[in-house]
Protein backbone atom coordinates (compact mmCIF):
# COMPACT_ATOMS: atom_id res chain seq x y z
CA UNK A 1 0.00 0.00 0.00
CA UNK A 2 1.41 3.09 -0.79
CA UNK A 3 1.50 5.76 1.85
CA UNK A 4 2.08 9.68 0.89
CA UNK A 5 5.73 10.81 2.65
CA UNK A 6 5.89 14.31 1.42
CA UNK A 7 7.14 15.83 -1.38
CA UNK A 8 10.54 16.21 -1.44
CA UNK A 9 12.30 13.53 -3.12
CA UNK A 10 13.40 10.72 -0.54
CA UNK A 11 17.45 9.92 0.04
CA UNK A 12 17.21 6.63 -1.54
CA UNK A 13 16.03 7.87 -4.31
CA UNK A 14 18.35 10.80 -4.48
CA UNK A 15 20.89 8.76 -4.01
CA UNK A 16 20.25 5.76 -6.59
CA UNK A 17 20.25 8.83 -9.29
CA UNK A 18 23.46 10.73 -8.41
CA UNK A 19 25.16 7.79 -7.42
CA UNK A 20 25.09 6.42 -11.35
CA UNK A 21 26.35 9.92 -12.71
CA UNK A 22 29.61 9.04 -14.82
CA UNK A 23 29.71 5.69 -12.84
CA UNK A 24 29.63 3.40 -16.23
CA UNK A 25 27.05 2.66 -19.04
CA UNK A 26 24.53 1.88 -16.71
CA UNK A 27 22.05 2.17 -13.94
CA UNK A 28 18.47 2.31 -13.28
CA UNK A 29 15.32 2.24 -15.38
CA UNK A 30 13.01 5.52 -14.46
CA UNK A 31 9.81 5.01 -15.63
CA UNK A 32 7.68 8.84 -16.20
CA UNK A 33 3.99 7.99 -17.15
CA UNK A 34 2.39 11.08 -18.72
CA UNK A 35 -1.35 10.78 -20.14
CA UNK A 36 -2.34 11.09 -23.46
CA UNK A 37 -5.23 13.26 -24.95
CA UNK A 38 -7.83 10.35 -24.55
CA UNK A 39 -6.38 9.68 -21.11
CA UNK A 40 -4.59 6.82 -21.35
CA UNK A 41 -1.03 6.61 -19.52
CA UNK A 42 1.81 6.83 -21.38
CA UNK A 43 5.01 5.21 -19.76
CA UNK A 44 8.43 6.44 -20.65
CA UNK A 45 11.48 5.01 -19.36
CA UNK A 46 14.35 7.02 -19.30
CA UNK A 47 18.15 5.80 -18.39
CA UNK A 48 20.52 7.63 -15.88
CA UNK A 49 21.70 9.86 -18.57
CA UNK A 50 18.52 11.69 -19.39
CA UNK A 51 17.78 12.55 -15.72
CA UNK A 52 19.60 14.91 -13.44
CA UNK A 53 19.09 15.72 -10.03
CA UNK A 54 18.44 19.71 -9.36
CA UNK A 55 17.55 19.39 -5.72
CA UNK A 56 15.23 17.58 -3.25
CA UNK A 57 12.39 19.29 -5.05
CA UNK A 58 13.16 18.90 -8.83
CA UNK A 59 14.39 16.91 -11.72
CA UNK A 60 15.71 17.78 -14.98
CA UNK A 61 14.80 14.75 -17.84
CA UNK A 62 15.88 14.95 -21.66
CA UNK A 63 13.12 13.02 -23.77
CA UNK A 64 12.65 13.12 -27.83
CA UNK A 65 11.50 15.96 -29.20
CA UNK A 66 8.75 13.71 -31.31
CA UNK A 67 7.53 11.24 -28.63
CA UNK A 68 4.16 11.48 -27.70
CA UNK A 69 5.64 11.69 -24.01
CA UNK A 70 6.88 15.46 -25.00
CA UNK A 71 3.37 16.31 -26.51
CA UNK A 72 2.01 15.30 -23.23
CA UNK A 73 4.62 17.41 -21.37
CA UNK A 74 4.28 20.12 -23.38
CA UNK A 75 0.13 20.09 -22.72
CA UNK A 76 0.84 19.91 -19.10
CA UNK A 77 -0.80 16.82 -18.57
CA UNK A 78 0.41 14.80 -15.49
CA UNK A 79 3.52 13.26 -14.24
CA UNK A 80 4.36 10.32 -12.39
CA UNK A 81 7.41 8.91 -12.11
CA UNK A 82 8.27 5.60 -10.36
CA UNK A 83 11.68 5.00 -8.74
CA UNK A 84 12.31 1.32 -8.00
CA UNK A 85 14.85 1.61 -4.75
CA UNK A 86 15.06 -1.28 -2.70
CA UNK A 87 13.76 -2.45 -0.42
CA UNK A 88 10.92 -0.14 -1.54
CA UNK A 89 9.12 2.27 -4.70
CA UNK A 90 8.68 5.62 -4.62
CA UNK A 91 6.11 7.54 -6.82
CA UNK A 92 6.66 10.95 -7.24
CA UNK A 93 4.28 13.03 -8.90
CA UNK A 94 5.30 16.07 -10.91
CA UNK A 95 4.43 19.15 -12.98
CA UNK A 96 6.66 19.74 -16.03
CA UNK A 97 7.70 23.20 -17.39
CA UNK A 98 9.35 22.88 -20.53
CA UNK A 99 13.03 24.33 -20.64
CA UNK A 100 14.59 26.16 -23.36
CA UNK A 101 16.30 23.99 -26.10
CA UNK A 102 20.25 23.65 -25.41
CA UNK A 103 22.91 24.16 -27.95
CA UNK A 104 23.73 21.44 -29.71
CA UNK A 105 20.84 19.20 -28.53
CA UNK A 106 17.83 18.11 -30.31
CA UNK A 107 16.34 16.84 -27.19
CA UNK A 108 13.13 17.96 -25.43
CA UNK A 109 14.00 19.64 -21.95
CA UNK A 110 11.66 19.67 -18.81
CA UNK A 111 12.01 20.34 -15.48
CA UNK A 112 10.00 18.10 -13.29
CA UNK A 113 9.04 19.89 -9.96
CA UNK A 114 7.79 17.42 -7.30
CA UNK A 115 4.72 18.28 -5.52
CA UNK A 116 3.80 14.60 -3.68
CA UNK A 117 6.11 11.63 -3.14
CA UNK A 118 4.64 8.02 -1.82
CA UNK A 119 6.69 5.34 -0.63
CA UNK A 120 5.13 1.70 -1.59
CA UNK A 121 6.48 -0.40 0.64
CA UNK A 122 5.24 -4.30 2.09
CA UNK A 123 6.30 -5.80 5.12
CA UNK A 124 8.30 -9.20 4.60
CA UNK A 125 7.73 -8.45 1.13
CA UNK A 126 10.74 -6.11 0.02
CA UNK A 127 11.89 -4.99 -3.60
CA UNK A 128 15.06 -6.46 -3.88
CA UNK A 129 16.41 -4.88 -7.35
CA UNK A 130 15.42 -2.15 -9.52
CA UNK A 131 14.68 -2.33 -13.21
CA UNK A 132 17.85 -2.05 -14.32
CA UNK A 133 19.88 -0.55 -18.17
CA UNK A 134 22.95 -1.84 -19.12
CA UNK A 135 25.03 -1.14 -22.01
CA UNK A 136 26.48 -4.28 -24.20
CA UNK A 137 30.23 -4.28 -24.31
CA UNK A 138 30.04 -3.11 -27.90
CA UNK A 139 27.52 -0.32 -27.26
CA UNK A 140 29.29 1.32 -23.91
CA UNK A 141 31.45 4.23 -25.17
CA UNK A 142 28.53 4.99 -27.56
CA UNK A 143 26.26 5.41 -24.50
CA UNK A 144 28.71 6.65 -22.33
CA UNK A 145 28.87 9.62 -25.28
CA UNK A 146 25.46 9.86 -25.57
CA UNK A 147 24.95 10.14 -21.80
CA UNK A 148 27.47 12.86 -21.45
CA UNK A 149 25.93 14.99 -24.18
CA UNK A 150 22.94 14.53 -22.51
CA UNK A 151 23.81 15.22 -19.05
CA UNK A 152 25.42 18.30 -20.87
CA UNK A 153 22.58 19.86 -22.25
CA UNK A 154 20.66 19.13 -18.60
CA UNK A 155 22.95 21.29 -16.87
CA UNK A 156 22.47 24.27 -19.42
Amino acid sequence: MSKTIGSAIPTAVLDMLTAREGDGAEGPCIIVITIDPDGQPRPCLLSPGELLVVDDQQLRAAVWPGSRTTANLDRGAAVLITVAAPPEVFHLRAIAERLPDAPDSELARFTFTINSVERDGHEGLPVTAPMWFAATAEARQEVLAMWEEQRRALRH
